[in-house]
């Protein structure tokens, strides 16, 4: 497992009880939460969700009160892993695996696969070959549903646009957390964007970019803006919902 682990640069106890409060992120998880379900129909059948990057199990949490469902919850980072097996001791539709995004692979496919929060600490390197791996893992009338956040767009090739790009994400979530006097949140941001700035475990990316991964793996996707609504300079969070092309 060649990563960078998340609590080399995150205080994972405080991410923890902090996280949720990040702006956008309850509603990011609810439209996450309402595509999956409306797509299952009024019947609310069987079936077999993968979480990818399931961290402290924030959005494993809600995946669990789910009925009908069975999770395999797949994180790397092994402080991030404890929490959530910790969280999830009393969920027994709730299957626990530290492993890589990368590499999990089960050969009895899956209806959904999840990510909340996790694609953009997949490095730039190897984010075509993690969107393979959901490829492959994933039913073919399943759903990818991600929900994440993307910068402004800008000229990836060009060092101070991406600098920039980055540094305008993150500074206004930052400004949003000082506001709200979250000012661990707001440490939390600052952490994020230095590990960004340095790429030792943070890899965003603008949707554009994003999308040419989806079409590149053979995904047909939509996208819905979360926030900001009222602009479109410092980019935001999305939640996209993908199928594969048949």
């Amino acid at each position: 497992m060649d990563v960078t682990e998340m609590s080399n640069y995150i205080d994972i106890e405080e991410y923890d009880k902090n996280e949720e409060k990040h702006a956008y992120y309850i509603d990011m998880m609810a439209e996450m939460s309402h595509i999956l379900c409306k797509h299952r129909g009024d019947d609310a059948k069987p079936c077999r969700v993968l979480e990818l990057g399931a961290g402290t199990g924030i959005f494993t949490k809600r995946l669990a009160k789910i009925p009908n469902v069975q999770v395999v919850a797949v994180e790397i980072d092994v402080e991030c892993f404890q929490r959530l097996k910790y969280k999830m001791r009393n969920h027994p539709s709730v299957e626990l695996v530290r492993g890589d995004s990368c590499s999990y692979y089960q050969e009895t496919k899956f209806d959904y696969i999840v990510s909340s929060f996790a694609d953009h600490h997949i490095k730039t390197e190897d984010k075509q070959r993690y969107l393979q791996n959901v490829q492959q893992n994933l039913q073919p009338d399943g759903l990818f549903i991600v929900g994440d956040e993307f910068l402004p767009p800008h000229n990836a090739s060009n060092h101070k646009a991406w600098e920039a790009a980055l540094n305008a994400y993150h500074n206004h979530i930052i400004a949003i957390a000082v506001e709200q006097g979250e000012e661990i949140l707001a440490n939390l941001e600052r952490d994020a964007l230095k590990s960004g700035l340095e790429k030792t475990g943070d890899f965003k990316v603008s949707c554009s970019q994003y999308e040419e991964y989806l079409t590149s793996a053979a995904f047909t996707f939509e996208r819905k803006k979360i926030g900001p609504l009222d602009r479109d300079d410092v980019g935001g969070v999305y939640v996209y919902r993908s199928w594969l092309q048949e």
